[in-house]
């Protein structure tokens, strides 16, 4: 259809948005969500052409003043803030990223891996690195280009999931889930049949409260005395309110907003002595209870170079699984490891990790060739079920877009991606090593990861720096 008779969708969303302004001004609510709904509809449309799951978060941000405008309006019932909230996150994540042969590596990619291995070299040997970082940056602008040119998958995105789906599927466990009205948090409590509502803190009294966190986390990597208990306890008076007293004991599963994504969530005494597990939003949850673990099941274990311990927990591992797909020293390269990884039913990777906050799609885990980014990861043809990530900053998440998320973690999960153990922050290598058996302990034992992070966190309460580090960990998905 041209475009004299069909607007495309941008221009189709702004005269909705027209529409919802208007109704607004009338005191419409009906005619405001249906405004907003046909807007965000429209914005979908737009975003569905799209291969690239860079542009695909990206594009929502034409819809956050629409998205702005319905949580307003939805705010004063449970259930419809939930609808709507459901409807406006992590919707990128529903939608397959285009990919292409796995077999074969795309030369810019090829190029930029290069370049990764002679930087490190370089740095290595206190040699200049200047025309290397410029090399970096145009092979970079490569790959994005390339990457924004994919035509989209052929496979729909996945509807939001229903309110009665959610209520259904939460049972008698517990989801929170996190929303940002007008800059307040709203603190919606499922449990039991039922959405309950509280009101918490402002958005800017918790991101004042994150860095503070991260720091705290750091000197404890390093060593050094963290005193958590006052931060932690403010964290919890802003993020969850009064909503503490409705979440009942037991398991919890956390849909925070896309800003929260990067916070060490254990530091919040709520959830310090319970499992618990994030994810990008109940949508997103429902579909990791329901993906089919793969059959015969497969570990793979990796161990990436220069550890300061030498990935030192992957032979105890491989001691543990005899069965194991092992990688190590200069047999842990890219192809290998992408090889090993389609398909496995739990993948263990103890790498150096790198979050690129500047472009998350660059986002990295250093292997024995060089860097394995989010672009690689999105060429997988079927997921691993369950990934551990013994690595720094593996699990941080760029808030992009309208709550949209970009990172490994975000690759992980659209690619289908059931749970998943990663970092927040910065954590201390021999600590982690002496975590990750305790956890594949727990995980070997029958629990799932948010069980078996539990565990390691009681076992390191003694041990500041081993506490620090088990606090870094976070279990997302199931």
């Amino acid at each position: 259809m041209s475009y004299r008779t069909r607007a495309n969708g941008l221009v189709r969303a702004s005269a909705h948005l027209a529409g919802a302004l208007a109704c607004e001004e009338c005191q419409d609510r009906a005619g405001v969500l249906r405004a907003c709904a046909a807007g965000l509809d429209a914005i979908d449309e737009h975003r569905r052409l799209m291969g690239s799951s860079e542009l695909r978060a990206l594009a929502t941000t034409h819809g956050r003043e629409l998205t702005e405008i319905a949580l307003r309006h939805a705010a004063h019932d449970p259930r419809t803030l939930l609808r709507w909230s459901e409807r406006t996150r992590a919707t990128a994540l529903a939608q397959p990223p285009a990919t292409s042969d796995a077999a074969t590596i795309p030369a810019s990619l090829a190029a930029l891996r290069d370049n990764g291995r002679r930087l490190a070299e370089a740095r290595q040997a206190g040699e200049p690195t200047e025309e290397l970082e410029k090399e970096r940056l145009r092979l970079e602008r490569a790959v994005r280009t390339e990457h924004h040119t994919q035509s989209a998958a052929g496979t729909d995105p996945q509807r939001p999931a229903a309110v009665e789906d959610i209520v259904a599927g939460v049972g008698d466990g517990c989801l929170v889930e996190l929303v940002d009205v007008d800059g307040t948090l709203h603190v919606l409590v499922v449990h039991n049949g039922r959405v309950r509502r509280k009101v918490a803190g402002s958005t800017t009294e918790v991101a004042d409260l994150l860095a503070p966190a991260a720091m705290l986390l750091r000197r404890a990597a390093r060593g050094r005395p963290a005193d958590t208990a006052d931060i932690g306890r403010r964290l919890q008076e802003a993020i969850l309110g009064d909503a503490v007293r409705l979440i009942p004991d037991g398991p919890v599963t956390l849909a925070p907003t896309a800003r929260l994504h990067g916070l060490a969530w254990s530091l919040l005494r709520a959830l310090h002595d319970r499992p618990f597990a994030i994810v990008p939003s109940a949508g997103q949850w429902l579909r990791a209870t329901n993906a089919e673990r793969p059959d015969p099941q497969r570990t793979v274990l990796v161990a990436g170079p220069e550890l300061e311990s030498g990935g030192a927990e992957v032979p105890v591992l491989a001691q543990r699984h005899p069965g194991a797909v092992l990688l190590d020293g200069p047999h842990a390269t890219l192809g290998a490891v992408l090889d090993a990884l389609d398909g496995a039913d739990l993948a263990h990777l103890a790498t150096h990790g790198r979050f690129r906050a500047d472009s998350p799609l660059f986002s990295a885990l250093d292997l024995a060739d060089g860097p394995l980014t989010v672009h690689d990861l999105e060429r997988l043809r079927t997921a691993p079920y369950r990934v551990v990530l013994s690595a720094c900053e593996s699990g941080v998440l760029a808030p992009v877009g309208a709550q949209e998320l970009l990172g490994l973690a975000a690759a992980l999960f659209s690619i289908g991606t059931a749970g998943l153990v990663s970092s927040v922050g910065e954590v201390n290598d021999a600590a982690t090593a002496d975590l990750m058996v305790g956890l594949h302990d727990g995980l070997a034992g029958g629990a799932d990861p948010a069980a078996a992070l539990l565990a390691v966190r009681r076992a390191a309460a003694d041990d500041p720096v081993a506490a620090g580090t088990a606090a870094a960990f976070v279990a997302l998905g199931v």
